[in-house]
């Protein structure tokens, strides 16, 4: 039972009532309010504030972003009297609002802005987006749980059609439909980045007897014939050059104190996949999508995923397969610049920094001071410093 009465309000009740920067608990809110550079006696707090904005123009951007994100049960949920009414689940604006959103207002009248908020939305009964479907973002989700558990336990090598949907509900996704989903929707929220010439990448490798070491072989990826370790993101057999963005993550991951670090450098701008600079999910009260914001949310989940460290054991070889396989179709995926040179992704041992793996192999690492540069030699190798702790 709604605790506004709409016959009390009319769009005009509110006339010329003003609200503050400080009503709102919510940063989008408060820039918006900011953005009006207006000053002057705030309706619900009422004190002089340095930034005030017309109380409709705000309440109808939040009635705006509700039906953003959310559905109104007479459009969307069956109704049934004997059953109790709308067979779903549903809540009024202020429940909506105040509960599910967690709008958090601050005012001094916090109750009679809450009620104004209701009054001025319209007091309607709200349900999911759509009722039949996943939040996009749950959505994706689940097709990603599919796509560990199919390719972990079903099928490896030839799976494009595994889990094929027989209807063209948005949740049902293969699992070659769903790599492609997450490869478009990569390239939708412009993560495919170029790096330019110079950007340097660092790597640590254990010392033997004392010694260090000090080429390009030495320091890069190792020969396919012994590349035998199955890792985060290359299967064993087929060997990629991971880089550190500084020599300290660098000597974190070796787990070892007595390392020489590698200094590599690109000769030429390189193309990679940046999971590890996410831009940061938009507030529920800012200008982006319903689209923009699950699925930069669920990017942000996969990263994590990507990054949870797994037990160095017999189920390593097991565990690291979801992420190889998107590795791999990424790296022969066609985005609309061409193929990538590699993925940046988040650190598991706590760093600041991150990773890349870079699709480059024994051919492309070159000394700074060895042979001549060529198109393939694209990793030169610049400096090297012993560490013994």
């Amino acid at each position: 039972m709604s605790r506004i009465d709409p016959e009390n309000f009319s769009p005009s009740s509110f006339g010329d009532a003003t609200v503050c920067e400080e009503c709102f608990g919510d940063e989008d809110l408060t820039e918006r309010i900011q953005a009006y550079e207006t000053s002057g006696e705030c309706s619900y707090c009422e004190e002089e504030r340095e930034h005030v904005a017309p109380f409709h123009d705000n309440a109808e951007f939040i009635g705006e972003r509700m039906g953003e994100f959310y559905g109104r049960a007479a459009d969307q949920l069956p109704y049934d009297t004997r059953e109790g009414g709308y067979q779903g689940r549903h809540e009024d604006t202020y429940d909506c609002l105040l509960e599910s959103i967690g709008l958090a207002i601050n005012s001094e009248q916090s109750e009679l802005l809450a009620d104004d908020l209701v009054s001025e939305i319209g007091d309607d009964t709200w349900c999911d987006y759509d009722w039949l479907s996943l939040e996009m973002d749950e959505s994706l989700q689940s097709s990603w749980d599919q796509f560990c558990g199919a390719t972990k336990g079903q099928r490896r090598f030839f799976f494009h059609h595994i889990g094929e949907p027989e209807t063209n509900h948005p949740d049902e996704r293969s699992i070659f439909g769903f790599l492609n989903e997450l490869a478009t929707l990569i390239e939708a929220r412009g993560l495919v980045r170029t790096l330019p010439e110079g950007t340097s990448f660092y790597r640590a490798r254990a010392n033997e007897d004392g010694g260090g070491w000090s080429t390009a072989l030495e320091l890069g990826p190792p020969p396919a014939e012994v590349s035998l370790q199955s890792n985060r993101m290359n299967p064993p057999g087929i060997p990629m050059f991971y880089g550190a963005g500084t020599p300290e993550l660098a000597v974190a991951e070796t787990r070892q104190v007595d390392v020489t670090i590698g200094k590599f450098e690109t000769n030429r701008p390189i193309r990679v996949v940046d999971l590890a600079n996410l831009p940061p999910v938009p507030g529920f009260f800012s200008e982006a999508t319903r689209e923009q914001l699950q699925t930069l949310a669920f990017l942000h989940r996969l990263s994590e995923i990507m990054a949870q460290p797994v037990a160095q054991n017999n189920r390593v070889n097991v565990d690291y397969i979801p992420t190889q396989i998107v590795t791999e179709y990424l790296r022969d995926h066609e985005f609309a610049e061409g193929r990538i040179d590699g993925i940046s992704y988040v650190t598991a041992v706590g760093s600041h920094s991150f990773n890349t793996v870079l699709f480059a192999t024994r051919e492309n690492v070159i000394d700074n001071f060895g042979l001549a540069v060529g198109e393939s030699r694209w990793l030169v190798l610049t400096d090297t410093e012993v560490c013994s702790g």
